[in-house]
């Protein structure tokens, strides 16, 4: 299904118009439900459903003279008023395809809290930060999509289940 990638800098208080009910945040137990594709389907779509998902972040910083300690707080989110779904297409093949694009989105999630929190910081942190973030983002994106072209949306069942397992080996790693 189509993947709208859905990125917010920063905390959910930035984001009036959203409450915390909104997004799921990812654990190794939280799936998503056809009941949590919550936005306005958008009906000339050939898509059955689209998952928005996306890496939320925020981070502390400490400046001692020269030394600058930042730490991370990084979710991937599903953001349920944006995620469709047309109820006629709904099946568990197409819900476990969705389910992967929230699984990505971990995934990545997780490579850019490892390479931010190994970065050694200047006193120009905050624009350093947001560089990593938009190189994530974009892969991302690339991820995504790849992952939609080679299984076809979820219609090439091997495909998809090769991705299964190659994300759910990503998600034992640790990062």
């Amino acid at each position: 299904m189509k993947i709208l990638p859905i990125i917010i800098i920063g905390t959910l208080i930035y984001f009036p118009a959203h409450s915390q009910k909104d997004f799921l945040k990812w654990g190794d137990n939280v799936k998503i439900k056809w009941t949590d594709f919550k936005g306005e389907v958008e009906t000339n779509s050939p898509f059955a459903a689209m998952s928005a998902v996306g890496i939320h972040y925020k981070y502390n910083s400490s400046i001692k003279g020269k030394l600058i300690k930042v730490s991370f707080d990084i979710d991937a989110a599903f953001d349920k008023t944006k995620s469709w779904s047309k109820k006629s297409q709904r099946s568990a093949g197409t819900l476990r395809h969705e389910q992967l694009h929230f699984d990505i989105c971990e995934v990545v999630g997780r490579q850019f809290k490892k390479e931010a929190e190994k970065t050694v910081y200047s006193k120009n942190f905050k624009n350093e930060i947001i560089r990593i973030f938009n190189r994530y983002t974009r892969y991302l994106q690339k991820f995504q999509k790849k992952y939609d072209d080679q299984t076809r949306h979820s219609n090439n069942k091997l495909k998809q289940k090769e991705w299964e397992n190659l994300i759910r080996h990503e998600l034992l790693k640790k990062y």
